[in-house]
């Protein structure tokens, strides 16, 4: 059985850790605050964005961008995000399941976040390069990620590329989700494959937009109109599955931190009372040996 000294000392241990977790939840607190306000944030741009290019869709015509090619081949990418740190619960393993249904042998992974990078190399998945985003994430960020797949599908390197992360839904809610990348559709099933969180703008909505106007006017032409709408687009999905990311990540360090602040304290608890009961046997003792020993005299 343990001794006063060896409970004292895991008293002493435990509140210091009750004391870092309790520093954490408050920092987890202060960032998540931000990074749902960011995710919040990039909605009224992604509706007009959606807006602007399902109404450009119609004046296409027979125009196919490369990245809408749909190939047979079973060439496979995935860009895994992750996030950076840990100490965020089960978020990073719930998403790393979603890769599970990929070909070890055959599937690229593209990794966004150390956690992502760590676990493709560790479970000896081929790893083609790996990214870091900020905290908030960046739009040249996302560009930069964005060009380097869509221009593997352009080389004809790749088939197919797919994004595996957490959407977030509430404090308490992280799902993690598949979304198809490329190659991208039109029209309706352009916006079908889009995750829920993403999700803002509905062809219906966009055709009552467009009731009552007869033509369009593009410069320089209808073509490059349409591919710079496409790549940003593109572009902004990821920035804003990012940000879905980063809001998944600090919500869930800080319900985890507050789930150790918590049991750090129960614990405390615990021992403060087995302490009290060791201490209190220990001055009985006493007392009956000073009385045995004033009964001998």
């Amino acid at each position: 059985m343990a001794n006063l000294r060896d409970i004292r000392r895991r008293i002493k241990s435990i509140r210091s850790m009750a004391k870092i977790t309790k520093a954490m939840q408050m920092v987890s607190i202060s960032k998540m605050k931000r990074a749902q306000y960011a995710a919040t944030f990039g909605i009224p741009y992604a509706d007009m964005l959606n807006d602007i290019l399902t109404q450009v869709t119609r004046y296409v015509g027979m125009y196919r961008h490369g990245l809408m090619e749909k190939r047979e081949g079973d060439r496979k990418l995935v860009i895994l995000v992750g996030t950076d740190r840990g100490l965020c619960g089960s978020l990073n393993t719930n998403i790393f399941r979603e890769i599970v249904k990929y070909d070890r042998d055959t599937t690229l992974f593209v990794a966004l976040g150390a956690k992502a990078a760590q676990y493709v190399q560790k479970s000896g998945r081929m790893l083609v390069v790996d990214f870091n985003y900020s905290d908030p994430p960046k739009l040249s960020e996302a560009r930069m990620v964005c060009r380097f797949v869509t221009q593997l599908f352009l080389d004809d390197e790749i088939d197919s590329a797919d994004i595996v992360f957490s959407d977030y839904v509430s404090t308490f809610k992280q799902v993690p989700l598949t979304w198809r990348f490329l190659p991208v559709g039109q029209e309706q099933e352009f916006f079908d494959t889009l995750p829920e969180a993403l999700k803002r703008t509905k062809m219906e909505e966009a055709e009552k937009e467009t009731n009552g106007i007869g033509e369009f006017e593009f410069e320089p032409d209808v073509n490059t109109v349409y591919e710079s709408l496409l790549l940003r687009s593109l572009d902004y999905q990821l920035l804003q599955i990012m940000r879905e990311v980063r809001a998944s990540e600090h919500s869930a360090r800080m319900v985890s931190m507050k789930q150790a602040t918590d049991n750090a304290k129960e614990m405390n608890d615990r021992l403060q009372l087995v302490h009290n009961n060791l201490r209190q046997a220990s001055i009985t003792k006493e007392l009956l040996e000073i009385g045995s020993a004033a009964g001998a005299d």
